[in-house]
C-alpha cells in the first residue's frame, strides 16, 4: 500500500439480513426516535461526551467531540499512513466524518441495523464531500458480510450494548475477526461491575432504562474483557472514565427540556409514539442507574490483534 495515497475504498454489496428478534426492537427504536437526537446534538453525535479539561463542562458539543477525538486517539492512528477503520455500530456515521476529515488518508466501514440510519449517513457524508471516504452499509456487527483480516482499527462507541450475544461473545468475535493482525480496536460503553444479576431499585431503574433504549442488556465488564481474550485479542486496557461522562449526563435534563418546548412549538402538543417517549426517559433513568456508583461504570476499551 501506498504511504501517500488514501486506503481504497471497500467494495461492498449489502446483504438481506435475517435479524435476531433483538435487532427488530432496536431498528424500530432508532427508525422512529433517531431524528430526535439532533436535540441532543446538531451534529447527531449519538453518545455522551469526554470531558478532558473545566472548560469543557460549558459545551455539551464539544464534549462530544472530545469522546470522538479521545476514541480514535486511543486507536494509535499514524495520520501519515493509510487506514481502514471499521465503525460497529455508526448511528448517522457522525464519528466516521470527524475520523475521515481528521485522517484524510484512512478509508472507513461504518456499520449499522437501522436502514433509515444508513440512508441519512450517506446524506450527511455527501454533503460533507467524504462519500468517496466513507462506506456505509446496513449490515449486523454479530454477523458481518465483510472479509477477515481487513481492517487497521475498529471502534464502537455506545453500540456494542446493542449486541444480543451474552456478554457480548459475538460481537467481539467479529471485531477480531476483520481485524489485521496488529490491528487496535476501541470500545466505549456502558457495562456492569458485578456478574451477580441486579436486585432492589437498582434491577428496577436498570431494566426500565434497557428496555426504553432497546438494550438486550450491558455486559459485565469482567465477562467482557474474558470474551475479548477468549477472542485471542491482546494488550487490553479497561478504564473506567465515568467520571469523565458524567458532566456530559447532567446535560440530560436540559435537553429533555429544550426537546419537548421545541416539539410544543413545532406540533402544538407533546403526542408522541412510545419509541420517542422511551428516548426521553432513558437518559433520565440512566442518570440514576449511573449513581449506583458500585454496580455500573462508563468504560473505555483498548487492545489489539496480535501480530501472526
Amino acid at each position: 500500500m501506498n504511504p501517500n495515497q488514501p486506503a481504497r475504498p471497500i467494495l461492498y454489496q449489502e446483504p438481506v439480513i435475517p435479524l435476531h428478534p433483538v435487532y427488530h426492537t432496536v431498528e424500530n427504536y432508532y427508525e422512529i426516535a433517531g431524528p430526535d437526537y439532533e436535540t441532543w446534538s446538531p451534529h447527531f453525535n449519538m453518545h455522551f461526551g469526554y470531558c478532558r479539561r473545566f472548560r469543557d463542562i460549558f459545551s455539551l458539543e464539544s464534549m462530544l467531540q472530545q469522546m470522538n477525538a479521545k476514541v480514535l486517539e486511543e486507536l494509535q492512528i499514524d495520520p501519515l499512513q493509510p487506514a481502514r477503520i471499521a465503525d460497529l455500530g455508526c448511528g448517522m456515521a457522525t464519528v466516521a466524518r470527524y475520523a475521515a476529515e481528521h485522517y484524510p488518508l484512512s478509508h472507513l466501514v461504518a456499520i449499522s441495523i437501522v436502514e433509515k440510519h444508513v440512508a441519512m449517513a450517506k446524506e450527511l457524508n455527501k454533503a460533507a464531500g467524504l462519500q468517496n471516504q466513507i462506506t456505509v452499509c446496513r449490515d449486523n456487527f454479530e454477523n458481518l458480510h465483510l472479509s477477515g483480516n481487513n481492517f487497521t482499527h475498529a471502534y464502537a462507541i455506545e453500540s456494542a450494548c446493542h449486541a444480543a450475544s451474552p456478554n457480548k461473545q459475538k460481537f467481539i468475535t467479529e471485531m477480531a475477526r476483520i481485524l489485521k493482525p496488529g490491528g487496535r480496536f476501541c470500545i466505549a460503553d456502558g457495562f456492569l461491575k458485578s456478574n451477580q444479576p441486579p436486585s432492589g431499585m437498582f434491577k428496577w431503574l436498570y431494566q426500565k432504562m434497557t428496555g426504553y433504549w432497546a438494550v438486550p442488556g450491558f455486559a459485565d465488564i469482567n465477562a467482557f474483557r474474558s470474551e475479548l481474550e477468549a477472542a485471542g485479542l491482546t494488550n487490553i486496557c479497561v478504564k473506567e472514565i465515568s467520571y469523565r461522562i458524567a458532566p456530559s449526563v447532567a446535560y440530560v435534563p436540559l435537553v429533555c427540556l429544550k426537546f419537548f418546548v421545541k416539539e410544543l412549538w413545532k406540533n402544538k402538543s407533546l403526542r408522541m409514539k412510545k419509541e420517542r417517549w422511551h428516548n426521553v426517559y432513558a437518559p433520565l433513568l440512566g442518570m440514576l442507574v449511573g449513581l449506583f456508583r458500585k454496580k455500573f461504570g462508563y468504560y473505555l476499551i483498548t487492545g489489539e490483534k496480535p501480530n501472526l
